[in-house]
């Protein structure tokens, strides 16, 4: 089961967590997540980096190469966290996980338009992009994305809801122009994925 716990934390069953937030420090929940097997942070930022909330075997932050344990195999990939070389933000993580015969990519904090050579590397069938803008990519070039990789299932991460302490976007741009059915569902049956916008729910 992958499991949505809102900004860019994402679990997989009880094997990986990916971006753990604290949740009092950017103004969302505590996520209610304890214990994973590994969690792997694109950056060390703040609103990425919480990994003393879990209790895990290992921890890894800014992985580039290939990792397997358990059946799953995580590659990992550097990119730039602005549109400026990474001299303003520094570099940040895409994370594709193998989970059996599906193919799941975390963008972390994209903040640039990704070339198309390493678009075609990103086969997902599930993809998590960050959609709020400001720091990352927007909800325009992050629906264009969308359609360029073509997943079964896109979850959003990275913009504004109420009580968010970071001055993102909402996501509304992004849903209008992809233009999916919205799941507003934390919960996502890689076995039973049900094509669309699964939009974190509170």
């Amino acid at each position: 089961m992958i499991r949505l716990h809102g900004h860019s934390m994402i679990s997989i069953g009880d094997f990986l967590v990916i971006d753990p937030h604290d949740g009092g420090s950017i103004g969302l929940p505590r996520p209610v997540m304890r214990r994973a097997e590994y969690v792997f942070m694109t950056h060390d930022h703040y609103d990425h980096n919480a990994f003393q909330i879990i209790e895990s075997k290992e921890k890894r932050t800014g992985f580039t190469g290939t990792f397997s344990s358990s059946g799953y195999s995580i590659q990992g990939i550097r990119v730039n966290h602005d549109r400026n070389g990474g001299k303003s933000r520094g570099k940040t993580s895409i994370y594709t996980v193998k989970i059996g015969n599906l193919s799941f990519v975390h963008m972390g904090d994209i903040g640039e338009y990704p070339r198309e050579s390493l678009i075609k590397d990103l086969a997902a069938d599930i993809l998590a992009l960050p959609v709020g803008g400001v720091i990352t990519i927007d909800g325009k070039e992050a629906s264009q994305l969308v359609k360029e990789i073509s997943p079964s299932v896109v979850i959003p991460m990275h913009y504004w809801v109420k009580g968010h302490l970071m001055p993102l976007d909402p996501p509304d741009e992004f849903l209008n122009l992809t233009g999916l059915q919205v799941y507003l569902e934390n919960e996502i049956d890689e076995n039973n994925l049900k094509k669309g916008i699964y939009l974190y729910k509170p």
